[in-house]
């Protein structure tokens, strides 16, 4: 399978080498749009890439990553892959069929090595020291935010601040996080996975007899909401994850709980459980595709601050 997602993808490799692309969008059949940092979106023509092409490329990601996709019954495919060449992984979304408009809709998210450093946040040094200081007392971090706000760039940074000496176990649907830690092991979840015996549930309860010393995982969904929730009241100090929100209080008082409703779960009192587990919930916005920052940060003792 892998050969072949080789061969599949050379189409495609024009684009991939491309420097600062963050996605490649298809919206329609041989064309895509490729969206550049500070560029915005350029639309290009490729007779290659038609309806069967996609349709084969969903065909074989699913079948290596244990999923099903079928243009009647799971026209939808979420999951990612490690491109055979650069050995990156990059995060594919799409839907095929009469659902969506014209039959396609597909975006490539493309993984990006990033030198960002506080100071790109718009962080003074007074508050990258309290942040870093969090980090080594292992206190547990949201990190809050929408769609590219810079959330799994920042969680990478804070992760470089953990002490080399500590155990790290870390889990995500998509391999975002790199840690420069040798104790460090790291373990995938593909989304819509249909292997019944390896799900978040069964990854976190093996964590627990694993001995971590810190567990971070990548972004709160509603496949994973109830077993962090249960991971917060283990013991472990030092968690830290990403979460979709329009501020700290929205992030605590309602996205983890919407999570866990639309995954089934009724618990009660969840932001009451929050306050107590959660020291630091900080907030991220992306002004344009090149500018983030610091919006504001909730801490357990404090309310919040605006930055």
């Amino acid at each position: 399978m892998t050969s072949l997602l080789k061969i599949l993808l050379e189409p495609l490799r024009p684009f991939l080498k491309i420097k600062n692309l963050k996605e490649i969008s298809v919206l329609r059949q041989k064309e895509v749009g490729l969206e550049i940092d500070g560029k915005g979106y350029t639309f290009v023509e490729v007779q290659e890439l038609n309806y069967d092409y996609w349709k084969m490329l969903c065909h074989v990601l699913a079948n290596i990553n244990g999923l099903i996709f079928n243009l009647e019954t799971h026209p939808i495919l979420s999951t990612s892959f490690q491109d055979p060449e650069t050995k990156k992984f990059h995060r594919f979304e799409a839907m095929l069929g009469p659902f969506v408009k014209d039959e396609i809709s597909i975006s490539i998210r493309l993984h990006r090595a990033h030198n960002k450093t506080f100071k790109d946040f718009g962080m003074t040094d007074l508050l990258i020291e309290k942040i870093r200081n969090s980090v080594r007392c292992q206190k547990s971090i949201l990190i809050s935010g929408g769609t590219s706000s810079g959330k799994t760039t920042f969680l990478n940074l804070l992760a470089q601040e953990i002490p080399l000496s500590k155990r790290i176990l870390t889990v995500e649907d998509t391999q975002e996080l790199i840690l420069p830690h040798k104790n460090w092991k790291s373990y995938l979840i593909p989304r819509g996975e249909t292997n019944g015996s390896i799900t978040y549930q069964s990854v976190i309860d093996h964590f627990m007899r694993s001995r971590p010393d810190i567990v971070l995982t990548g972004e709160v969904s509603t496949r994973n909401s109830f077993p962090i929730l249960r991971l917060l009241n283990t013991g472990h100090k030092g968690f830290m994850c990403t979460i979709h929100a329009n501020s700290p209080e929205l992030a605590l008082e309602s996205a983890f709980e919407q999570n866990l409703n639309l995954s089934g779960y009724k618990v009660e009192k969840v932001f009451d459980f929050l306050k107590k587990t959660i020291d630091l919930v900080i907030q991220i916005e992306s002004k344009d595709s090149d500018k983030k920052r610091i919006q504001s940060i909730w801490e357990k003792e404090e309310n919040s601050r605006e930055f």
